[in-house]
């Protein structure tokens, strides 16, 4: 089966025209070379194993020895590109190793079996037979189970002792797809029997989808669980979860690399035609650009959006999200197949037919965070595991600190999600917050509950007593924990259902009426099924002292909670609003803590402005502009109160707007 790359893969190098010239990288330290490490004699060894990086930074991969008979060999590598250990196999190792948890290092080679090395010191720990040959990386399931493609036409899973566990036999000769786990423990596949397959943990069919051509891609899973993956019939397949094709994009030629994901949703994929893809999550085309020569390599996306892969055309490329465009590109010595890594640093590694493992400097970004599948293998330990969606996490309260009255309005957005409605208590505190130590509190506001863009009122209250509900909202405050308000006080506050909807809270004032106000929203019942908090937005005037703008937050249940924050000053002027401010700053506290656990001033400043951008595509939020003085950052917040200190830099002041998203 050797044959397979001398008759497919070395016919297009030897069409290629390779420049004697070597490639010059720009100015600049993002692409630059670290090292180019020898994994064998010039013209014998080949890279097509895309790198591994483990926790402690060691990175560990696959070689091919064109020696008669042809062997093979692993390295690990430590992060200056000194030999940790080698391990020689009797033949080629193209498949990509994968690093457990519990320090095992497993990789398929052509002989047909699948090993097992201790990560240490690369002693091998067992071997596992599958037939003839194996090309196709091995995933990891949560439990430790080893699942990989075999030259005898089946996948197998194996226990993480070298014991079978099941296998599931297609109709093709050999399965070269590399596996991919989905949360629920799915496993997805695909065969050169033209079937993409999926299988519950136990190796039972759920379903399986034909297609037109071999396929050999591995899949990418998104957040919603839809299974992207390409074939040989020139055709990137979206699928659902229960089986369903969702849509098609047709690329020009035999697709043989896996896509993967951006932070935004964007699929990204090259194709045998020598063009690399951007398709939108719709299957609508984003853009595509040509290189010189057909791409195997899947690519890699990292935090600041830049994408990376390799071509026929040996050449290393880091695009540009937005455009496609050429950031940087490096000319290896021949074609490269290999899939590049993003270690934690943001170091890049990828080999090249060559022989040799490159090492780039990057721009402090590693793989993407948000995305659900940045990388071949979804990580840099090659898990090919989909990340479990906690779900337990809630917003049980979001509330917001600002100046109102006398012309500075204070409106709250709130987005709730779900199908039933569920109780909510909102609160328009003014004249009680001088107990809280607050020298000008407003002293009588009103609050009005209306749906986004409609002038019905669902509900309104002046002085929180007057309604003859005082002693249930006395109650649902207390069960709640929020602070108690005096018997007979001027504060407003509604007790009521709200469904799923996007619904405004604003306070009112008497006239000549100003100063401080807090509104708050409690979720009655966070754990309770029907909808929930998943977004707050103020747009408020932020003054110094006690006048800045603080909008805080309580998380509880049983999950961290995924949330982007962002503060947008500037970015009000596309909009009409005018005095805006113009150069935010935003800190967020944890508790009752004096230190920020974050700030930020100029939200694309930092490594990870591509995950910023597609996190507030996923939730809808309006884009803001590349290099502004408007704040944002995302979090993972566990359960506690946080809160969100918003003023000016050098004590400006002006108009803001504050948004707290639940992520996806």
């Amino acid at each position: 089966m050797k044959a397979c790359r001398g008759s497919r893969w070395l016919g297009w190098a030897a069409l290629l025209l390779v420049s004697a010239v070597c490639a010059s990288l720009r100015a600049q330290s993002d692409g630059s070379l670290r090292w180019a490490f020898s994994t064998g004699n010039t013209g014998v060894a080949q890279v097509a194993s895309s790198a591994a990086v483990g926790p402690d930074g060691t990175i560990y991969v696959g070689v091919e020895l064109n020696t008669q008979p042809g062997r093979g060999r692993v390295f690990a590598l430590n992060p200056d590109a000194s030999v940790k250990w080698q391990f020689d196999a009797p033949e080629w190792v193209d498949s990509s190793p994968a690093v457990s948890v519990d320090g095992t290092i497993y990789f398929g080679c052509w002989n047909g079996k699948l090993y097992a090395l201790n990560a240490a010191t690369g002693a091998k720990k067992w071997e596992f037979s599958a037939g003839t040959y194996i090309l196709s990386s091995p995933a990891i399931g949560p439990d430790g189970t080893v699942y990989f493609g075999g030259g005898d036409s089946a996948l197998h899973a194996v226990s993480p002792s070298g014991v079978a566990k099941w296998s599931y036999t297609t109709g093709s000769l050999f399965v070269e797809s590399s596996p991919a786990i989905a949360a629920d423990g799915t496993v997805y596949f695909g065969a050169n029997d033209r079937y993409i397959y999926a299988l519950d943990s136990s190796g039972a069919l759920k379903w399986r989808v034909a297609t037109e051509g071999q396929v050999s891609s591995s899949p990418a899973i998104g957040v919603d669980g839809t299974v992207y993956i390409g074939s040989l019939d020139n055709r990137l397949y979206a699928i659902s979860p229960t089986g369903v094709v969702l849509w098609t994009f047709r690329t020009g030629g035999q697709i043989l690399a896996s896509p993967v994901l951006g932070a935004d949703g964007t699929i990204y994929i090259g194709s045998e035609d020598s063009n690399f893809y951007a398709v939108q999550p719709d299957g609508s085309l984003r853009w595509s650009v040509p290189v010189g020569g057909p791409i195997l390599s899947s690519a890699a996306v990292r935090g600041d959006g830049t994408i990376i892969f390799g071509s026929y055309d040996t050449r290393i490329r880091a695009l540009f999200p937005d455009t496609g465009l050429t950031k940087w590109a490096y000319k290896t010595g021949d074609p490269v197949e290999s899939a590049p890594v993003i270690a934690a640093d943001g170091t890049i590694y990828i080999g090249s037919l060559d022989g040799k493992l490159y090492s780039f400097n990057g721009s402090g970004a590693s793989a993407s965070n948000y995305s659900r599948w940045p990388m071949f293998r979804k990580d840099s330990i090659h898990s090919g595991r989909a990340a479990e969606l906690g779900d337990g996490g809630r917003l049980v309260n979001i509330a917001t600190r600002a100046q109102a009255g006398n012309g500075a309005p204070l409106i709250v957005g709130l987005v709730t999600k779900g199908s039933s409605a569920k109780k909510y208590m909102i609160r328009a505190v003014g004249p009680t917050l001088s107990q809280l130590g607050l020298a000008s509190p407003l002293g009588d506001p009103s609050l009005e509950v209306k749906p986004l863009g409609s002038e019905a009122v669902l509900m309104t209250n002046d002085n929180w007593g007057s309604d003859g509900n005082g002693a249930e909202i006395a109650a649902t405050a207390a069960s709640v924990g929020a602070f108690a308000l005096p018997n007979g006080s001027k504060d407003a506050v509604v007790l009521g259902n709200l469904a799923g909807g996007l619904y405004t809270a604003s306070v009112g004032t008497m006239p000549g009426d100003s100063g401080v106000a807090l509104i708050e929203a409690y979720d009655t019942a966070a754990n309770a099924p029907g909808a929930r908090l998943v977004n707050l937005s103020t747009r408020a005037r932020v003054g110094t002292g006690d006048g800045i703008l603080i909008p805080g937050l309580v998380v509880g249940g049983t999950d961290p909670l995924r949330v982007l924050v962002r503060v947008v000053g500037p970015g009000l002027t596309a909009f009409g609003v005018e005095g805006a401010l113009a150069q935010p700053t935003m800190s967020v506290f944890a508790g009752s803590s004096q230190s920020p656990m974050l700030t930020n001033s100029g939200w694309s400043s930092g490594p990870f402005k591509g995950d910023i951008a597609g996190a507030a595509t996923m939730v809808g939020a309006f884009p803001l502009k590349d290099g502004s003085a408007d704040c944002a950052a995302i979090m993972t917040l566990s359960g506690g109160s946080y809160t969100i200190q918003v003023s000016g830099l050098t004590g400006t002041t002006g108009e803001a707007l504050v948004e707290v998203y639940v992520l996806p």
